[in-house]
């Protein structure tokens, strides 16, 4: 059992609520909202409090640490990229394709189902309990609308069911749009101005129905860096496979047996400055994907973030592209407070 936030706890013992609601908004981390947003908006003012996202902030492992309430070390999904060791691939997992093709890999097809969606979700654990109603709503990857009037028009239907109920809601914007063009973008300040006009008016409507409280929380931020090819690099003579993976900003590595000292010294002299490269023992000594409870570590965890990850410091302002990576106007995935700082907006009646 993880811990819970005491602030939404001690909500729920004073509201009793009916309905409860969890809206996750891709990409809209506290600084952006901070960064964009006057101090009078609607989300700053209903802004409780900053959190952590999960580690590393990006929509594969935190959205699946909010559906599962399972730390990644527990659920497996340790980036947008991860290392399968059953197949010996490193795959997009929500693309189910090996990291450079187009076509879903079929020895991960095969597998996927035992490994990467054998966790039951929060809204499975409510339902098979009986006592109340649980609904996932638009929820990536399947069935996704990036319209976000249609997003909170079924929060709005599905709240008219009679009984207590939990619904968790996902909109995948800004996050496309941060990446292709940056929060200083005109395009991406117009589309996070909308999101707060949308949240303040279909908030009132949501909360029409008694007893209700709204959430509204990110998965992840993002950071605009200045992308160093590594390639041609001298450490990729090191590597057994030039495909980073992980995140750009939490790159893993493989590293060819025997050459484990050379790729750390080649490392980091041109980019310890910027990166704390850790080996596979240090990251699990340093608990990075989250503590595990007894009995539920994933059964691959141990073996899918290669042989060294290397961990953007603060003051860094570099992400690491290997094979097939392709750059973008801003990323997500390492430690820096624009990237793990999330928003806790909560609504209630």
């Amino acid at each position: 059992m993880h811990k819970t936030l005491p602030y939404i706890d001690n909500l729920f013992l004073e509201k009793k609520p009916e309905n409860v609601i969890l809206l996750l908004i891709d990409g809209l981390g506290s600084k952006i909202i901070e960064k964009i947003l006057d101090k009078n908006s609607f989300l700053l003012k209903n802004m409780k409090k900053e959190i952590y996202s999960a580690y590393p902030p990006t929509t594969a492992t935190c959205l699946n640490s909010i559906k599962t309430g399972l730390n990644p070390s527990e659920h497996g999904w340790l980036g947008w990229s991860t290392y399968v060791p059953a197949i010996n691939k490193i795959i997009n997992l929500y693309n189910n394709n090996e990291k450079g093709k187009r076509e879903k890999d079929k020895d991960f097809m095969e597998i996927k189902d035992k490994y990467y969606y054998n966790k039951k979700t929060i809204t499975e654990l409510i339902k098979e309990k009986k006592e109340y109603l649980a609904f996932e709503l638009n929820c990536y990857p399947h069935n996704v609308d990036r319209n976000i009037d249609t997003v909170f028009q079924r929060i709005l239907e599905t709240l008219k069911i009679k009984g207590k109920k939990y619904i968790f809601s996902y909109y995948p914007e800004p996050d496309d749009i941060l990446h292709a063009k940056s929060y200083k973008s005109q395009y991406a300040i117009d589309e996070i101005k909308k999101i707060n006009a949308k949240v303040e008016e279909y908030s009132k409507l949501i909360l029409e129905h008694e007893n209700t409280i709204l959430i509204i929380t990110a998965d992840h931020g993002h950071f605009i860096p200045n992308k160093k090819k590594i390639t041609n690099h001298k450490i990729s003579h090191f590597l057994r496979d030039k495909r980073v993976f992980i995140e750009n900003r939490s790159p893993a590595f493989l590293v060819k047996p025997g050459y484990e000292k050379n790729f750390v010294e080649e490392f980091n002299k041109d980019f310890g400055n910027d990166f704390y490269l850790l080996s596979k023992k240090e990251i699990l000594d340093y608990k990075l994907f989250g503590e595990y409870s007894e009995g539920n570590k994933h059964e691959l965890f141990e073996n899918s973030f290669g042989d060294f990850m290397a961990i953007a410091k603060d003051s860094s302002n570099k992400a690491l592209l290997g094979e097939y990576d392709h750059g973008v106007a801003s990323y997500h995935g390492g430690y820096s407070d624009d990237e793990i700082y999330i928003p806790l907006i909560v609504l209630s009646n």
